[in-house]
């Protein structure tokens, strides 16, 4: 059922769309209350930004088809984005989101019922979601929400691109009028096409695309689609104009053209029959200038019939005959007019007949079924009232006023339509539902009577009804159709077919221009035309009225034009060519929908740049509209004696830039940098990236092992190093305290020393604590200076790995520096799966990085990993204080660890000059309390309530906001525009940099192998890498087995989503392990990969 299911709702799509394109009012919005946009800089694409408050679905901005918006969310302050997307009934939609490298922005989509209907992958910085007729059925406001999955300091900016289907009509000059028109999605896919299948054009010799043609009256056009039938539907469309004559609308001369159309689609599934039959009558008054739409007075009547397979709309075969119309369409009677617009289907061979295929003979009497008994105009097959007075003016259905006035007639009359009539009952068998009525009953539309319907009365009637063959019976006057039993109309459930009924009459006294002649290839225009006059919709079934209301009148008609290239058709035997005129609904005033251009979107890692450190961005181009220039690169400061840098002066669409700054000789202060891109064709798009330089003389307080992974339920020893680093020159002593949560013990080894120095936290946590997250807190004051960093131990029975670090704290020497250390594995992880180990220092140094050479041994009998990394140094290395940050990813589960280690020029601990610490250097305190900040790790040292305000709160957020400042310096340096994401780490210097692949064949080798120079880490391109390492780590000594035998059994494996939109809803975000977890209320956790995936912990 599926796929016919979804050939059902295209076909009632395109019914949608062709009403919409005919008369877009009814399901337009009103734009009276609607935002004002404000649009970036003129020239190109005018970008709408986004407009604060829209951090909720309530207070979402209204966007349209064919915007551009602009915008930036974050993980702290700005996390959602909403806006309202206005659509017509089945107008497919295209949304494209593009996002600053580095970041990890996503958008999420509901219709207009709030059902969610897709979302974005994150990791991706340009993703598209499409809804086609399906999804967009109803039409009115889908709902979009952009989200800042992850998110750096200076990151989270985005471009949201908008499009919907479109129409195309092909004018062609030499038919005065639209040789097709052919409806997309938004995609730019052909969903059907409406062609012109005949037409009279007089003046068609002298008709131009500089202006608007000149008609006469008796000019004609008709327009047909005809589908193949497929499984069980067919779907028929035909359209008439005609031009009648001239007059004067609000000033205006104008063409008067009468207007006929009709479409059914008729559905066969197991035995139902559904048809859908939708009629268009009226007039319309086009001005003679411009052909814009003056007036209009069109009546739309959409009618859904479902049968059990009775009464099926069909004609008598005509014996002997078969033929097709000239564009080979079937004609049973040959007369040229085919069978599905063929009211008399029976006609004489060689008889002339009208449009309807009614021959003078057909019109005037006889008994087909198919004439025009009292000839008012109407066929008998159409005509509700077929016995109308001669010269009364009829409505559509063929009934007079009189006629009107006491019911639709469906009462008694027997009437004969000229077919078999068994019963008797004035019903032809063809159309009798019940075809046995008692002699004499009184009967309904579908031939039964009262007592056959169950004892209902169906309407009643007094109608005489004469009974004649030729065509000529009247039913009653005044029947409903419906029963009242002094409740209101209860429809008939024998009868359960639709009507809905739109009739407008509207003025427009400016025109309304679809044309806007003369027609030059890239004039691109808005029209937002006010109609004055009235609108009404009815809806009746059952024989019952449903509702029937006003229309407001007062709302634009937003619609947007651009001429296109040209495109021959054959029309008969003229061939012609015609030039297009693209049209889709949205913003008004929006021109340069359709304008091939490009903006620029950064991301900035830390805001902060300390130390002489350089300042990096990095800057992608995104494109829309088809733009595919190359875009040319350049930049200036606010302030002189500051190099910049670009890794590329040139960059193409989605391709990503690294632009640095010197700040060396720079004072402490705010900055502005401005990037510049320009196109070939002249656009040029500029973005400033605000930044602090801080060259002050201070300290940090870096945990070089942030986040310390253990087994549960084993005593661990674990000892962990505490790096005081000078910044800017900085060189008083340093004093550190160190405060634990209950249940842990810990023993610092040097509480002060003149910067720098190490001192090594000892953590010892007993068996007995619960799995879960533990913080510790370490604070460096130094006269009035505090500054604090925190570190997290987790305890989980989960696969994971720790490192083991030796000689945390080095002295610079010429000859090889080496690292040595080991992978442990615990809770059953397998190393064997393959892995990759990664090198990167800060401050950046290429050639201490180019040195590196990676070595591993043998995977030993515990599952453990050694391994050694050595550097080459020499008198042009560079003297400062380096640290290298060692990050490992294990393919078993994804998870990443980093550890570091301090390479410096000198140091207190080494040279004895550092303080040891007594018992009173680590204290016990409510650490979970912790926000961050320096004043919440004082507070909570001193046994003190931690008070949460906006002004912490702030604190919180630019500290963690820029809490990667190495990171960035010491690796987006070297990778000059290659990144993915928080994944920066592990993907720098790919070609060139210093990184070690391990995989089975590699961790079984022996002796150990080392790798050359520029190793690559293609295998692990796509893994996610955390910012916070895990720490080396030593079981306690006691008489019981080794800890890692005694470990709890690694978990089956965990359950895996797709992405975070297959996620149970009501959770939060976790980041403060540097890796995304995503925690349910419940409490369960789910972890993200690289790939966006999440998989349950």
């Amino acid at each position: 059922m599926a796929p016919l299911c979804k050939i059902a709702m295209r076909y009632a799509v395109l019914l949608i769309l062709l009403l919409a394109s005919m008369h877009p009012i009814f399901t337009q919005t009103h734009l009276d209350d609607a935002q004002n946009p404000h649009f970036a800089e003129s020239g190109s694409v005018d970008v709408i930004e986004e407009i604060e408050p829209n951090n909720l679905n309530t207070t979402g901005q209204e966007v349209y088809p064919g915007d551009v918006v602009s915008g930036s969310v974050d993980m702290w302050d700005d996390e959602l984005d909403y806006f309202g997307v206005w659509l017509e009934s089945g107008q497919t939609l295209l949304l494209t989101l593009s996002h600053a490298a580095g970041d990890g922005v996503s958008m999420s989509v509901w219709d207009e019922e709030g059902t969610h209907i897709g979302a974005s992958n994150p990791g991706k910085t340009r993703d598209t979601l499409f809804f086609d007729e399906e999804k967009t059925d109803y039409g009115g406001k889908y709902t979009v929400s952009v989200n800042a999955t992850m998110t750096e300091a200076g990151g989270g900016a985005y471009v949201l691109e908008i499009d919907a289907g479109y129409m195309v009509n092909w004018y062609a000059p030499q038919v005065g009028w639209n040789a097709a028109t052919e409806m997309f999605d938004a995609k730019g896919d052909l969903l059907y096409t409406k062609s012109l299948s005949s037409y009279q054009f007089a003046e068609s010799t002298s008709s131009t695309i500089s202006s608007a043609p000149t008609w006469t009256t008796g000019d004609f056009w008709n327009f047909t689609v005809t589908m193949p039938s497929m499984m069980g539907i067919e779907y028929n469309e035909y359209h008439q104009m005609t031009v009648t004559d001239t007059e004067t609308v609000s000033g205006k001369e104008c063409y008067r053209v009468s207007l006929e159309g009709k479409m059914t689609v008729t559905m066969n599934v197991f035995g139902m029959t559904t048809t859908t039959t939708d009629e268009e009558t009226g007039v319309a008054c086009y001005a003679t200038s411009d052909l814009s739409l003056v007036h209009e007075n069109i009546t739309f009547t959409s009618k859904m019939e479902t049968s059990g397979g009775i009464g099926a709309m069909s004609s008598g075969e005509t014996s002997g005959r078969s033929c097709t119309t000239s564009d080979g369409d079937p004609d049973e009677d040959c007369d040229e007019v085919q069978d599905f617009f063929d009211d008399c289907p029976g006609t004489t061979p060689g008889a002339e007949v009208d449009s309807w295929g009614c021959s003078d003979a057909q019109n005037n009497g006889g008994g087909s079924g198919g004439n025009d008994g009292d000839s008012d105009g109407v066929p008998d097959t159409d005509d509700d009232c077929p016995n109308t007075e001669a010269g009364a003016s009829v409505d559509l259905n063929g009934c007079s006023e009189a006629q009107n006035g006491g019911g639709n007639g469906n009462g008694d009359g027997g009437g004969g339509n000229g077919g078999s009539d068994a019963d008797g009952d004035g019903v032809s068998d063809d159309d009798d539902v019940c075809p046995d009525t008692m002699s004499g009953a009184t009967v309904d539309v579908m031939g039964c009577s009262d007592a056959q319907n169950g004892g209902g009365n169906n309407g009643g009637g007094n109608g005489s009804g004469n009974g004649g063959d030729d065509g000529s019976g009247n039913g009653g006057d005044d029947g409903s159709g419906g029963i009242d039993l002094g409740l209101g109309c209860i429809p008939d459930m024998s009868d359960m077919s639709t009507t809905t009924v739109f009739r407008s009459d509207l003025t427009y006294a400016q025109g309304m221009d679809h044309f806007h002649f003369p027609i030059e290839e890239g004039t691109v225009w808005s029209e937002s035309a006010v109609g004055d006059g009235s609108i009404k919709m009815s809806s009746e079934m059952g024989g019952c009225e449903m509702f029937s209301i006003d229309v407001p009148t007062s709302a634009a008609i937003p619609l947007n034009y651009r001429h296109i290239s040209t495109k021959n058709f054959t029309i008969g035997s003229d061939s012609v060519t015609a030039n297009g005129i693209q049209v889709f609904a949205g913003r008004e005033g929006n021109n340069d929908w359709a304008t091939p251009d490009f903006t620029l979107l950064q991301s900035v890692p830390d805001t902060i740049a300390k130390m002489g450190l350089p300042f990096a961005a990095w800057v992608n181009v995104v494109g829309f509209n088809e733009f595919a220039s190359t875009v040319n690169m350049s930049a200036s400061l606010s302030a002189e004696n500051a190099p910049i840098i670009f890794d590329s002066y040139q960059l193409t669409i989605d391709d990503t830039g690294t632009v640095v700054v010197d700040t060396m000789n720079l004072s402490s202060g705010e900055y502005v940098l401005t990037v510049t891109g320009s196109s070939n064709g002249g656009a040029e798009r500029s973005i400033t990236i605000p930044f602090t330089v801080d060259n002050d003389p201070d300290f940090e307080i870096l945990s070089l092992d942030p986040w310390i992974v253990l087994p549960q339920g084993v005593e661990w020893v674990v000892p962990t190093p505490i790096f005081i680093e000078p910044v800017n020159g900085f060189g008083a002593d340093v004093s550190v305290s160190v405060t634990v949560p209950d249940g842990v013990t810990a023993q610092l080894d040097f509480a002060r020393g003149s910067t720098p120095f190490m001192s090594i936290l000892t953590l010892t946590i007993p068996a007995n604590i619960t799995a879960g997250d533990y913080t510790v807190i370490v604070t460096g004051t130094a006269g009035s200076t505090i500054h604090s960093d925190e570190i997290t131990f987790t305890l989980t029975s989960l696969p994971e790995f720790s490192l083991e670090i030796e000689e945390r704290e080095q002295i610079i020497t010429n000859g090889a520096m080496s690292i040595s250390g080991a992978i442990n594995a615990h809770n059953g992880l397998d190393l064997a799966l393959g892995g990759a180990l990664d090198v990167f220092i800060e401050p950046y140094n290429q050639e201490l990085l180019d040195s590196a050479v990676i070595e591993f041994g043998a995977i030993n009998s515990n599952g453990d990993l050694p391994f050694t990394v050595t550097f080459a140094v020499n008198d042009t290395t560079d003297r400062n204080e380096y640290t290298v940050n060692l990050n490992v990813v294990a393919l078993d589960g994804g998870v990443t660890h980093m550890a570091s280690v301090a390479f410096v020029t000198e140091s207190s601990t080494l040279d004895g000059t550092a303080v040891a610490a007594d018992a009173s250097a680590v204290v016990t305190g409510n650490t979970s309390q912790h926000d961050g900040t320096d004043e919440a790790a004082q507070a909570i040292a001193n046994g003190e309530e931690v008070k949460q305000n906006d002004e912490n709160n702030d604190s919180v957020n630019a500290e963690t906001q820029s809490s990667n400042t190495y990171l960035i310096v010491g690796s987006t340096i070297g990778i000059l525009g290659i990144f993915v994401g928080v994944a920066v780490v592990l993907m720098r210097r790919r070609e060139e940099g210093s990184g070690k692949d391990f995989n089975q064949l590699q961790l079984n080798q022996e002796p150990a192998q080392a790798i050359p120079e520029h190793a690559g880490l293609a295998p692990l391109a796509d893994h996610m890498t955390g910012e916070e390492p895990v720490q080396p780590m030593q079981p306690a000594v006691i008489s019981a087995p080794a800890p890692i035998a005694t470990a709890p059994p690694p978990p089956a494996q965990p359950t895996t989503v797709a992405d975070y939109a297959g996620l149970p809803p009501g959770g939060t975000y976790d980041q403060s392990t540097g890796q995304t977890i995503y925690i349910q209320e419940d409490g369960v956790r789910w972890q993200m990969m690289s790939d966006g995936s999440f998989n349950r912990l």
